[in-house]
């Protein structure tokens, strides 16, 4: 059995590579070099111009919304008009139903552009925009058939997506609504509310002014360890067999360890199992190698990148928050350490599954709360009285058109390995 003694990290020493010399231009290279600027000059001009062109329209958009009633050409330029809340054609058939937004709507025979006026009230408006979104993301399984409500309702899929993207539309009123459900959150250090929302928030969002930041809550019996990073440095440094076990000890606490894999996506999953005490869980725990960098901005790059300790710990957290079945337990994720623990998920790994299509046929509940895995393969999942357990969420992609981000809140994940994001996106708007 293995003791700690005196175990100390290891200090990496990094060599940073010599440039390469800068070769100096051939005879009659400035030609070419001319050449180049002229047209880097010409692309830069064409991109200032069309930018120029959409602030421009943009702004004239924004005039006519505020100056409706005073512009002519508004109505002819605009496919909708703003009109307040209470006054919309709909309001007092709303007012009498007594029941919530979606409720109303699923019930309503209505002229979609009774629906569309409806709608676009209530997202211009920045208190009963609120209690519409509230309700509209509350279930997370709900979103479908709400976007199908939605759809059917205000007269198509065209209609639909104009009310998604346009001014005074549910994208903006997104925004506004995360902005203050992120500050109200964060006030409290309350992360928990912001990940049953959605799993794809910005790493300075988390962080929140901090260097480091924590997802979920470190189980008990690895707050009793005497230096939980000082733990995982130690835990790397023994030579392992994979699935072979080894019984070590640390600060007088025994257990079991067995490495699962060689970490050939750079995260190392051991299993830890408990020996003294009374927490007879197995666990995960899923160690990324070392950042290799100490600036912040360096970190979030590497952060961002497809299938990182990160993202997985994002998805699978809000997968915890929300009971996904197709989940195991994600217990935490450590931001300065990059690793994260989750429970150990007992079964057989099923056969047949390396096609992408098939396994999200069997992962219904993930793709009910927006989550298609992209990374098909039988060791990545576990079969649990028939029910499929992703064990590794790899490269999967978030998709919900009415949780579509907030700007500078959310970012899209990077995880586009698999189906294409405008396919996914439309199996939601059938």
């Amino acid at each position: 059995m293995t003791k700690i003694e005196n175990f100390k990290t290891p200090v990496n020493n990094y060599i940073i590579p010599k440039r390469e010399e800068v070769k100096k231009d051939k005879p009659h290279s400035h030609t070419k070099k001319n050449s180049r600027m002229l047209q880097t000059t010409l692309m830069g001009a064409g991109i200032a111009g069309l930018a120029i062109v959409a602030i421009y329209q943009r702004n004239k958009i924004n005039r006519l919304l505020q100056n409706q009633n005073k512009c002519a050409d508004a109505d002819s330029l605009l496919p909708y008009k703003i009109v307040d809340f209470t006054k919309t054609k709909l309001y007092s058939a709303f007012e009498k139903s007594k029941t919530g937004f979606i409720s109303f709507l699923s019930s309503l025979n209505s002229e979609p552009s009774k629906v569309k006026e409806f709608l676009f009230a209530i997202t211009a408006d920045k208190k009963i925009s609120v209690d519409f979104i509230n309700e509209v993301i509350s279930d997370p399984r709900k979103s479908s058939y709400n976007l199908k409500i939605l759809k059917e309702k205000i007269g198509g899929e065209n209609n639909l997506i104009e009310w998604l993207q346009a001014p005074k539309g549910y994208n903006e009123a997104y925004d506004r609504y995360i902005i203050k459900i992120a500050h109200e959150a964060l006030d409290k250090s309350d992360t928990d509310t912001l990940l049953r929302i959605s799993p794809n928030w910005h790493v300075h969002i988390l962080r929140n002014g901090k260097e480091n930041f924590h997802i979920g809550k470190l189980p008990e019996t690895f707050e009793k360890l005497y230096d939980f990073n000082h733990f995982i440095e130690w835990l790397k440094s023994h030579d392992y067999k994979i699935g072979e076990p080894k019984t070590l000890e640390y600060s007088g606490i025994h257990m079991e360890v067995t490495s699962l894999s060689n970490g050939k996506s750079c995260k190392t999953p051991y299993k830890i199992k408990f020996l003294n005490g009374n927490d007879k869980k197995e666990y995960v725990i899923k160690i990324q190698q070392k950042w290799g960098c100490h600036s912040n901005y360096a970190k979030e790059c590497l952060a961002y990148r497809s299938d990182s300790t990160f993202t997985n710990a994002q998805i699978d957290y809000y997968l915890t928050l929300n009971n996904c079945e197709n989940s195991p337990k994600m217990y935490y994720y450590d931001y300065g350490s990059n690793i994260s623990i989750y429970e150990f998920q007992a079964g057989n790994h099923p056969h047949g599954l390396n096609n992408q299509f098939a396994a999200n046929q069997k992962l219904t509940d993930l793709n009910r709360l927006g989550i298609y895995y992209n990374d098909a393969s039988d060791s990545n999942f576990i079969e649990q009285d028939g029910v499929l357990k992703v064990v590794d969420i790899g490269d999967s992609s978030f998709i919900d058109p009415l949780r579509p981000g907030g700007k500078g809140f959310n970012f899209q994940l990077p995880n586009w390995c698999g189906a294409g994001l405008p396919n996914l996106s439309m199996l939601l708007t059938k």
